[in-house]
């Protein structure tokens, strides 16, 4: 059986689980100097602190160089290794000390962008936790969020450390949602502040080749990027197919906010409330789309973790060849950023290193279930579309922007955030771009003011933006027409 919230009736859909360059010394890397930009390319601009903070297990450092040269070359970038960071900082575990050491950064050094280089295996992932009515599960779900570590202060400016409820079992819960089955509590249990401080991303690699295919598919991205003629096209494909709403009106809205040049393609699925005259969403089409070149892909309707269904899965990226014009993925569908396990229903890791079969397979949690680890390994760590269409190979995207489990209507909300801060910012970034949305999503649904109800439903609207990722470097520079 399967737990996700795509199962509730007004989710996004069903879900099943498939299983010769300038060199700098790797010293001054390990360090954690940096070195401002000095060289031909000119230098991006941002309107917030700009500085970049790459963080990574030490045997990638190596393979890093060159990526972290080409950086500096366009704003004061910083390497720090993932094993420095968690001598030197303080915290109750692996994810805290890098989010304290995050939060000083922030506070002292100009931080505005970081980029985690390593998936679930290698680099740690925070879990949140939610009150779902799953008997099995004693209630309880917990999901990835690296919102955890773009959040890192409460208004006043104290660290945020998303653990406001320290009793008992509760202490080893972070950024709990309540109101799905404790109606009297509030919300936002952990009262989370939520609004974003810096931009991070994350590159879902597990090996240096993979590190070394996302680092190359970024640099070429920017270069291109900086020597692009203004009068070239700037193309967006907007993908709607069934889902449980109609976001073809919505789709709409966003593709109009997109100014000159740009040129929008469509393909909506039709149906009795609308005929469309533009190709269908399927396979054809947008294997096409990707290999004609597009800047933006938005997708919305039903997914999974290895495809959105009708229309794209991971058998397509065989097929695709657009390494010259690489796009920025974001898709509203159910589980395709899907990449660590959805304890307690999935197999995982818990804190205390004891494996477990999860509620899928017949496990019967009788008691609050032990919160999972933050690492994630070998046959513990899932794989999805959106991790594979960064790291198989050249072709693919630049980025990709997805729900790592069940997403809900709301989230379109999310996608108009996203693109309508890339349509009003002059010189975009994509960190920037998702922070916004953040902040957008934050507003627009009202968080600070839900309410429990009779149903399922204000919880989740409340955890979305927690369960979103940012595959891809937060610092690239997206292009914007002018």
């Amino acid at each position: 059986m399967n737990f996700s919230l795509c199962r509730r009736p007004d989710a996004d859909g069903p879900s099943r689980r498939p299983r010769s360059h300038p060199r700098i010394g790797l010293g001054l890397l390990l360090a954690g100097l940096f070195v401002t930009g000095t060289g031909s390319q000119p230098a991006l601009s941002s309107t917030r602190q700009s500085r970049l903070l790459v963080v990574a297990p030490e045997a990638f450092a190596p393979v890093l160089q060159e990526f972290l040269a080409h950086k500096q070359r366009l704003r004061p970038t910083t390497f720090r290794s993932l094993e420095q960071i968690l001598r030197e900082s303080e915290g109750v575990d692996d994810p805290e000390k890098l989010k304290r050491f995050l939060y000083q950064q922030w506070r002292h050094s100009g931080l505005g962008y970081v980029l985690l280089v390593g998936d679930v295996d290698v680099l740690p992932v925070r879990y949140m936790t939610l009150d779902r009515i799953t008997a099995a599960a004693f209630d309880y779900a917990f999901y990835p969020s690296d919102l955890y570590y773009s959040d890192l202060a409460k208004r006043d400016g104290r660290f945020e450390n998303w653990n406001a409820q320290t009793e008992g079992f509760h202490a080893g819960y972070f950024g709990e949602v309540r109101g799905e089955k404790n109606k009297s509590d509030p919300i936002n249990f952990d009262a989370v502040d939520y609004l974003p401080e810096i931009a991070v991303g994350r590159w879902p690699v597990s090996t240096a080749a993979e590190v070394q295919v996302m680092a190359t598919k970024t640099m070429a991205y920017e270069t291109r990027q900086l020597a692009r003629e203004a009068s070239r096209p700037l193309r967006a494909g907007f993908i709607a197919v069934g889902g449980w709403v109609d976001s073809r009106g919505a789709m709409d809205d966003w593709a109009a906010k997109l100014p000159r040049p740009w040129q929008v393609e469509k393909r909506y699925y039709s149906d009795a409330r609308r005929q469309n005259s533009s190709a269908p969403p399927d396979h054809e089409q947008v294997r096409q789309l990707l290999n004609e070149g597009v800047d933006l892909l938005v997708h919305a309707g039903h997914g999974q973790p290895d495809e959105w269904e009708q229309c794209f899965h991971l058998r397509d990226l065989q097929a695709i060849t657009n390494a010259a014009r690489l796009p920025v993925i974001i898709s509203a569908g159910c589980s395709t950023a899907y990449f660590a396990p959805l304890p307690p229903y999935e197999p995982y890791v818990d804190v205390d290193g004891h494996e477990h079969a999860g509620s899928d397979h017949q496990e019967v949690f009788t008691a609050p279930p032990p919160p999972p680890a933050p690492y994630q390994r070998g046959k513990f760590n899932p794989t999805g579309l959106g991790e594979q269409v960064l790291k198989r190979g050249t072709h693919g995207s630049v980025a990709y922007i997805g729900c790592n489990t069940g997403s809900q209507p709301c989230g379109l909300t999310l996608v108009e955030g996203f693109v309508t801060a890339w349509a009003r910012t002059p010189q975009p970034h994509l960190g920037d771009c998702w922070a916004d949305a953040i902040r957008h999503y934050f507003n627009k649904e009202r968080l600070a003011t839900l309410k429990p109800d009779a149903g399922w439903y204000p919880p989740s609207i409340f955890f979305q933006g927690m369960k979103f990722m940012l595959f891809g470097d937060p610092s690239l520079a997206l292009p914007n027409g002018g």
